[in-house]
């Protein structure tokens, strides 16, 4: 698991790379070759890892450095519950999104992206409880 706040930016800062080359990808390689609604689904895809990756930026910039986090056992569950979370959630929808390209062997992926978004739900809620009680303990 990461253990330094500046990787947790630069692994935001990768992700963001990310979907801004899927995301331009999509508009401009799939246009007119897949349809709208599944230009749109390549669209959500691009634009959940954009705010996952925002968010962990985010905690980086927050995290001052004072304390270790990543020494809690709920924190690193909660970290990695987001990572995988948005992988799961975006690579099925890009998936998804290519069934007219690639024949539709990929359609039954959209089944699993719920399975990331409730990841996504669930890290961000366990990092939100993760820092509160920590301002508990700290003051």
């Amino acid at each position: 698991m990461i253990r330094n706040r500046h990787n947790y930016f630069a692994l935001g800062a990768f992700m963001l790379a990310t979907a801004v080359v899927l995301g331009a990808f999509g508009a401009h390689g799939l246009e007119n070759k897949i349809s709208l609604h599944y230009l749109g689904t390549w669209k959500t895809a691009s634009e959940y890892l954009v705010y996952n990756a925002l968010g962990l930026m985010a905690f980086a910039a927050f995290n001052d450095g004072d304390v270790d986090y990543t020494d809690n056992k709920h924190f690193r569950i909660s970290i990695f519950s987001i990572i995988l979370g948005v992988f799961i959630f975006s690579v099925s929808l890009y998936l998804v999104a290519l069934n007219q390209l690639i024949g539709e062997s990929f359609k039954k992926m959209g089944m699993i992206a719920p399975i990331g978004g409730v990841l996504m739900a669930f890290g961000w809620v366990g990092l939100g409880y993760h820092f509160v009680m920590h301002k508990k303990q700290k003051s």
